[in-house]
């Protein structure tokens, strides 16, 4: 994407999500984590189907890759990883860190993610063994998210009122510079 980058970056964040569609509030929580943390690389990975949703996505892989790259063209900062669309289902956050360990060896991984998320990281698939792949980054709209149990998180904050959901319902409710 964009401009060159770090061949070698060695402060890299995973950013999974479905990103059904991609909007302003994704990248604005990107951006805050890398000018927060420094971040060389942030790696955008949109999931085939999340463990934790029952819905499944309404825009197609292959749409939500190509809303992806239009939304980071710019960016030198962010990439896009299809590994979840290739690793076996469902999409656990453990496997996707161990691979993309492989794709950079020498970084040290950070796993972004919102408040929401975070509230639920003891109930996901193999969370201790996730938290000795990465370090956690959690952004919270209003208030700084409390450590959870034997996890410690970076914490951000930002404010954008883009929503994935409301996108999807009223579409043109919003002028699409807002979204």
């Amino acid at each position: 994407m964009g401009r060159s980058r770090p061949i070698k970056p060695e402060r890299v964040a995973l950013f999974g999500g479905t990103f059904d569609p991609v909007h302003l509030g994704h990248t604005e929580i990107a951006r805050a984590a890398r000018n927060s943390l420094q971040l060389d690389l942030v790696v955008f990975i949109p999931c085939r189907q999340s463990p934790h949703k029952d819905a499944p996505t309404v825009a197609t892989q292959e749409q939500r890759l190509a809303m992806l790259a239009l939304a980071l063209a710019a960016e030198s900062w962010a990439t896009i990883s299809d590994i979840e669309l290739r690793l076996p289902q469902p999409s656990f956050s453990w496997l996707t860190a161990e691979a993309l360990s492989q794709t950079y060896p020498d970084s040290n991984l950070y796993w972004l993610m919102g408040a929401d998320q975070w509230d639920t990281i003891e109930q996901w698939e193999r969370p201790s063994h996730l938290s000795e792949l990465v370090e956690f980054i959690v952004h919270a709209r209003d208030k700084e998210p409390a450590d959870k149990n034997g996890f410690c998180a970076h914490h951000i904050t930002g404010q954008h009122p883009a929503s994935a959901s409301e996108i999807r319902k009223q579409p043109h409710a919003r002028p699409s510079e807002e979204w």
